[in-house]
């Protein structure tokens, strides 16, 4: 049977108990595992095939019970349930870069989380009606659900797929268990400090604060200055709960004394070495609220000695023999310590200074088998992606800095921190603006013919096979009700306004989440369009100009608002491509698609609830051992918030790098107009995400297309695929666990 030809119509088995049970356990693990991955890597991927080759282990090697279209009900609500990570990364993280916080204690992470769940309904809800549209007239071939198809059709090795796939698991694990155990740190011995020194495990200075610390103990006492601050910080805590809750009794006053003890303690809390939750905790502990005991706690500054890793293997650079006190040149000791550099770290090896490549070139990869099992399920096509990281940080970054365009100061081995901000990051911004924006220019034609497929829609005509557009309707003014309530009680506009200044607060929410559904009605059908004719989907993109499009209209001051309509729309989108896609796998295998639409709409709504809940999840233990939430320096850096937030900062009046946003607007057009709307997205994407990551990201995609070469093309995809699936899940699981310890521990 030809590839998109609809297969007929059969008796076999469909939704099930136990397929959607399955469905909902594979997508809610791969959401928690893409949702880490996207943290790092920046972008995320689809779980269908992985959902279609467990589904066949389990539902047919395991219960012996499992059909075609049973196992396709899997991964439609597998992929539902995952595909939602996308539009919360790529937004919500925002907030927490702006020192924001969210806690499943906070009525604002609840809102966010109900609206994304709106969102969800939404995207599945309004690109339902133009299947027939897209599948049947414009035949959009949907690459990755035309390949999830083919894996259906040919379930003979599914049992032993779901084997290669475990086994993948556990290689992911082992890989990433020396980097991850090392997170796990006990509070160290006063006898152990030089030791953890020369093992570079800590800091002199790391251990010069833990002897203060431990002196304090004995004593039962700390410094005055110290104590004082810690008093500032709690009673600013205390008088920030009031206002936030309404019961601060005068406003004014109120605001006026937090903005006087916000000026005192950061004037003792400059050049202090002592981290904020230290001064608290020594607060508590003078006044006998702690016992001083509870002070040797990593969290609070306390040296930690952390289980072994990488880092202990002790691999060096190779030093030259040296007089007596000489010291090593500063290309093999750049952090001046006396020895020579590590090549190889808990999370990366510097391959370039083993290559004795110049310093300006950066060539570091990631230890990190998600990394290389996502380059691998991407293929030949992500090697756009590979070569704009190369581009940037092996031509452009070197030619900047030899051409003296770098500041004198920024000495060679800085240069890519350098330029990730200065030029890099402004760049990619702009070419994944032009892009989007080619993009919506590229699907023009195609919303025009699916505006009139949907005018000439009826229940008559729709049939059994789909779901009327009576039931539809009723189901998107539910979700709009929801997205609109969340609209109400999220956020305050104060400050600059915006285009709806005019209208009462809630009025203006009310207008907003009426724009915001119809632009996620527009834009989920540009999504499912560009999915549909090359996999690619430019929603990090329609992220920006969502939240800038929010903010125009009620204010630059009400981000919160933004961001929440903005992930609502991200997730809608995804969702609405992925329906399609669903759709698709199922027109080829036979399915009944009303069956398909009714399970997508009722599991979609997990998704967002479990990814943010593995955002607060990696947020807390980042904060408690990196004293940040979000960003660097996390290992969770997340790029594309990161884009976000300078986007929302030159927005509210920061400064924004406007010639370099216009270029590279500029730049992503042309790509767009010379090969497929998506190529500047892509390239922009690789100019500012972690390139250590990228780098990684490439062997992957190179290995994929050697196996293909060496083994062939069916055996590289048939058993590569879920091997390296296999490692982005066993990282995920193992790292996510990890985080759970750490937090337990406190």
């Amino acid at each position: 049977m030809p590839t998109g030809t609809p297969a007929p119509r059969s008796g076999y088995r469909e939704v099930t108990i136990a397929a959607v049970v399955f469905g909902v356990l594979i997508g809610a693990v791969m959401n928690a595992a893409i949702t880490y991955a996207g943290l790092k890597i920046g972008f995320t991927l689809g779980g269908s095939a992985i959902a279609a080759v467990l589904g066949f282990g389990v539902l047919r090697g395991i219960l012996r019970r499992g059909s075609i279209l049973e196992t396709n009900i899997t991964q439609t609500i597998a992929s539902a349930v995952n595909t939602t990570n996308a539009g919360v990364i790529f937004t919500v993280p925002v907030l927490l870069l702006l020192g924001m916080r969210l806690h499943f204690s906070d009525a604002g992470f609840w809102w966010i989380t109900l609206a994304c769940t709106a969102g969800a309904v939404l995207g599945v809800v309004f690109i339902v009606p133009l299947r027939k549209q897209m599948l049947d007239v414009e035949r959009l071939r949907f690459p990755s659900a035309t390949a999830v198809a083919a894996i259906l059709k040919s379930p003979g090795a599914g049992a032993k797929k779901s084997v290669v796939l475990v086994v993948g698991i556990a290689v992911g694990a082992a890989i990433y268990a020396p980097a991850a155990l090392s997170s796990i740190k006990s509070p160290a011995a006063t006898t152990e400090l030089d030791r953890l020194v020369e093992r570079e495990r800590i800091t002199p200075a790391d251990a010069a604060r833990t002897l203060e610390m431990d002196a304090w103990i004995a004593a039962g006492r700390a410094p005055a200055g110290l104590v004082e601050r810690g008093r500032l910080m709690i009673e600013l805590r205390d008088l920030r709960e009031a206002l936030d809750e309404g019961k601060a009794g005068d406003e004014v006053a109120a605001r006026a004394r937090v903005g006087d003890r916000e000026k005192a303690a950061a004037a003792l809390e400059r050049g202090s070495p002592y981290p904020a939750a230290l001064a608290m905790a020594t607060y508590d502990a003078s006044r006998g609220e702690r016992p001083w005991e509870s002070l040797r706690s990593v969290r609070l500054g306390w040296a930690g000695s952390p289980l072994p890793g990488y880092h202990d293997i002790g691999w060096r650079l190779a030093a030259p023999p040296a007089a007596p006190g000489e010291p090593l040149p500063l290309d093999l000791d750049r952090d001046r310590n006396g020895r020579p550099d590590l090549v190889l770290t808990d999370t990366s090896i510097d391959v370039g200074r083993l290559l004795g490549l110049p310093a300006e070139v950066f060539l570091v990869f990631a230890i990190a088998p998600f990394a290389l099992g996502a380059g691998y399920l991407t293929g030949r096509a992500g090697l756009v992606v590979l070569a704009g990281g190369i581009l940037a940080y092996m031509v452009l970054n070197p030619i900047a800095y030899n051409a003296g365009w770098v500041p004198a100061t920024v000495p060679a081995h800085g240069v890519a921190g350098y330029a990730r901000t200065a030029y890099n990051q402004p760049l990619g911004i702009g070419l994944l603006l032009g892009g989007a924006l080619m993009g919506i220019a590229a699907a023009l034609p195609a919303i025009r013919e699916a505006l009139k497929s949907l005018a000439n829609a009826s229940p008559a005509r729709a049939g059994a096979d789909e779901m009327g557009l009576k039931s539809l309707a009723m189901i998107a003014v539910a979700a709009f009700i929801v997205l609109l309530f969340a609209a109400e009680f999220v956020g305050t506009p104060t400050g600059s306004a915006g285009w709806l200044s005019w209208a009462p607060p809630w009025l203006a929410k009310g207008l907003v989440a009426l724009v915001a559904a119809a632009w996620i009605w527009f834009a989920g059908i540009i999504i499912a369009q560009c999915t549909g004719m090359t996999d690619w989907s430019p929603i990090s993109g329609m992220a920006l100009l969502t939240v800038v499009l929010v903010m125009v209209l009620i204010g630059t001051s009400d981000v919160v608002s933004a961001v929440m309509l903005g992930a609502a729309l991200c997730v809608a989108i995804s969702c609405a491509a992925d329906m399609m896609a669903d759709l698709k796998t199922g027109y080829i295998v036979g399915a009944i698609p009303r069956r398909q639409q009714m399970v997508e709409i009722f599991t979609a709504v997990l998704g967002p609830v479990i990814t943010m809940a593995t955002v607060v999840l990696i947020a807390e233990r980042n904060l408690q051992e990196f004293g940040v939430a979000m960003g660097p320096p996390t290992d969770t850096t997340a790029p594309q918030a990161v884009a976000l937030k300078a986007v929302i900062t030159g927005v509210q009046g920061g400064e924004m790098p406007y010639a370099l946003y216009g270029l590279g607007a500029t730049l992503g057009a042309l790509l767009g107009i010379g090969l497929f709307p998506g190529l500047g997205v892509l390239v922009g994407l690789s100019m500012y995400l972690p390139v250590m990551y990228i780098l990684t990201y490439g062997v992957g995609c190179l290995t994929n297309i050697a196996l293909g070469k060496i083994k062939g093309r069916r055996w590289a995809e048939e058993w590569g695929v879920p091997f390296c699936a296999g490692l982005i899940v066993g990282e995920a699981v193992l790292a996510l666990g990890i985080n759970a310890v750490v937090l337990g521990r406190g």
